[in-house]
């Protein structure tokens, strides 16, 4: 019996790490970034990603999503030239990716007939949040 407990309590623990990692977004198909926010966004002010990516393949691109899955913009380098250097993008945070003091960031390399995966560290060689003035209008920034 004791054994069979230890086995149901297993499975239980299994499944409840399962079920948190599905609502977190994360997906073995992408790489999840948390960045603490240095100091609160002020008024007038947005926050954004730079992301900075290595070399990239014809046709492939790097998906940006906010913890809850929405996309806050695509990295595409369009030429040959942009494709095989690294280079530096911004994508602006909405409102709703900032959350208990930080940034979820789940990237996400799709290409032209293949399955989406993660980016692997020579694809997105690193990630900063950056401070930048911003006026609301009526549909936001």
């Amino acid at each position: 019996m004791r054994r069979f407990l230890a086995k149901l309590t297993g499975a239980c623990t299994i499944a409840s790490a399962i079920a948190c990692l599905a609502q977190s977004g994360y997906s073995p198909r992408q790489r999840v970034y948390d960045l603490p926010l240095p100091r609160a966004v002020a008024p007038g002010e947005m926050l954004a990603a730079r992301v900075t990516i290595g070399p990239l393949k014809a046709h492939q691109r790097i998906v940006v999503r906010i913890r809850n899955g929405e996309i806050a913009g695509t990295i595409a380098p369009f030429g040959a030239k942009a494709r095989q250097s690294s280079g530096l993008y911004t994508i602006p945070i909405p409102e709703a990716g900032i959350s208990d003091g930080g940034v979820r960031l789940l990237l996400q390399l799709e290409q032209k007939d293949a399955p989406a995966r993660a980016p692997t560290p020579e694809e997105v060689l690193g990630i900063t949040l950056e401070y930048m003035p911003a006026t609301k209008s009526r549909g936001g920034y």
